[in-house]
């Protein structure tokens, strides 16, 4: 996807990760200072949040760097039998994290509400993008799941306000 993107001449692309050498920046998705407020046009933000204490931090950074009028695209792992999202930080060992979370290396499991409700928390105008967008036959040509979801995230021009939301937990 890399090469893709980059092979446009008037996009400017970054990669950034926290561990990985090979990106362009590395960051906290937590404290993303390198990148100035409202300095990013579109994100994506693929199997991160999972990983992440405080995903609520993350959030809030991916917001304040997107430009109103911007968009991101956020994946993560979703539970879609779970009512509400799955989170224990006393869960320490990789063992125990592979029998709450389904991977050794997730502090959580997402429920569908519990992400779209984070997602809103953080400002976030929430887009689900499913088989009805998309389509039949995209989904089968791309292998999806019927019940898949994209979640397509927007800063909105003149900002959201969310005075009557308690954060999510």
């Amino acid at each position: 996807m890399t090469r893709f993107i980059k092979s446009y001449d008037k996009i400017i692309y970054r990669s950034a990760d926290l561990n990985d050498p090979s990106v362009d920046d590395r960051v906290d998705i937590t404290n993303i200072t390198i990148y100035k407020t409202a300095s990013v046009d579109i994100f994506l933000c693929s199997h991160v949040l999972e990983h992440v204490e405080n995903d609520d931090g993350a959030l809030r950074e991916l917001f304040r760097i997107l430009r109103p009028g911007g968009w991101g695209i956020i994946m993560v792992p979703i539970a879609l039998q779970l009512k509400t999202t799955l989170e224990d930080f006393s869960v320490k060992t990789e063992a125990d994290r592979w029998k709450h979370f389904g991977q050794g290396d997730h502090v959580r499991l997402y429920s569908k509400s519990g992400f779209v409700d984070r997602l809103n928390y953080a400002g976030f105008k929430v887009n689900q993008l499913g088989v009805k967008y998309f389509g039949k036959e995209v989904f089968a040509k791309a292998g999806l799941a019927p019940r898949s979801t994209l979640y397509v995230v927007e800063k909105a021009r003149a900002g959201l306000c969310h005075k009557n939301l308690s954060p999510p937990r």
